[in-house]
């Protein structure tokens, strides 16, 4: 059986296509931000990245025969954790149009039009699921504060990939729950993003899609807002190329011109300045991004988890446990990437490991 996998970011569709655990496709598919912008609802926007996705998947020669399963994941404060199948009570839930969350709406309506799209094509069955891995609304009131008023900060962080790593902390390193754990929980992957967690809840977290945080392989991280502002104003860029910049073309990218995780670990270990210097640098903004997170939890942690791809960095994640290690305990649980998450809640599903909620259904 073949599982389909994708995610939706805020100018991108990740999509993967994996079989038997191996991973036959792996794609980033760029819109144009000012597109999706004027497609209001989730659904328009759904059907925006579901066209883009198939001439992706056309293009690249795959047939989506024996795909038994398409997932993706949402953040949204209407629904508690949980896999949940992809029906038309979710459907009325998901249709409004709520800006802050649209991106990961917009998702799930891709991944049911897929999903009936491979139906229709090969008159099989093809489940479609969607995985919430967190609730906005559970930050606390004092994180969601922005500061200027009319904008409320809603963190989208790499949520899968945090709690995947809490529940490991708890398990191996406690011997309890990961309800039962306070923990700064950290995702090392093309963005990084830091999330404080209280027993099972989230405190507060980095948004890096937003442009919070450390800066990352792909990403900015926080910008100082004039100098941001005066590049918005500067006619330089338009909408589309700084959204770009700001969420795929800035961080190692920008200034290596590498985002390989292997090629930049070799030029490290080569002594190539440029490079050593960048990749401590991360380090340092990803230490004092946890430092801030170890505030939401006024210090009272039972650890610090790093995890995600680059995790298996040791030169990176030493520099990193020299700034923090003061705080809490820091393990290292180099976890597979969000698609390959994805692909085994999707696994676990079909073959009855794991209980598919449905919408307004009593947990």
């Amino acid at each position: 059986m073949k599982i389909f996998a994708l995610i939706p970011r805020t100018s991108a569709t990740e999509i993967a296509v994996f079989e038997n655990g191996a991973e036959l496709l792996s794609e980033t598919i760029n819109h144009s931000a000012l597109e999706l912008a004027s497609l209001r609802t989730p659904p328009e926007q759904g059907r925006y990245r579901f066209d883009s996705i198939i001439e992706a998947v056309t293009a690249a020669k795959l047939e989506l025969e024996d795909v038994g399963v398409v997932i993706t994941q949402l953040a949204s404060h209407q629904l508690p954790p949980g896999i949940y199948m992809i029906d038309g009570s979710l459907e009325d839930l998901l249709s409004e149009d709520v800006i802050e969350e649209n991106q990961y709406r917009s998702g799930v309506f891709a991944a049911l039009m897929v999903s009936r799209y491979i139906e229709s094509q090969y008159d099989g069955e093809c489940l479609p699921l969607v995985i919430e891995p967190v609730v906005v609304s559970e930050i606390m009131p004092e994180a969601a504060l922005s500061g200027l008023k009319g904008i409320t900060r809603e963190p989208v962080s790499n949520a899968l990939s945090h709690r995947t790593a809490v529940a490991y902390f708890a398990c191996y390193e406690k011997g309890k729950g990961q309800n039962e754990v306070r923990v700064v929980a950290v995702h090392l992957g093309n963005s990084i993003s830091v999330g404080a967690y209280e027993n099972g809840r989230l405190l507060d977290s980095t948004s890096p899609q937003d442009g919070e945080g450390p800066f990352s392989p792909k990403t900015s991280g926080s910008l100082p807002v004039d100098a941001l502002i005066d590049l918005c104003y500067s006619g330089r860029y338009d909408m589309d190329e700084l959204l770009g910049i700001i969420s795929r073309n800035s961080g190692l990218a920008a200034y290596l011109d590498d985002v390989s995780l292997p090629s930049v670990m070799e030029r490290y270990r080569s002594g190539n300045k440029k490079t050593v210097f960048m990749v401590n640098a991360m380090a340092y903004k990803t230490a004092r991004e946890i430092g801030a997170k170890a505030a939401a939890l006024s210090g009272n942690i039972d650890g610090i988890v790093l995890t995600g791809p680059w995790a298996a960095f040791e030169e990176f994640t030493r520099e990193i446990i020299s700034r923090v290690e003061w705080i809490a305990p820091v393990r290292i649980y180099a976890l597979e990437s969000e698609m390959k998450r994805l692909e085994r809640a999707a696994g676990q599903v079909y073959r009855g490991e794991f209980k598919i909620l449905l919408c307004g259904q009593d947990r």
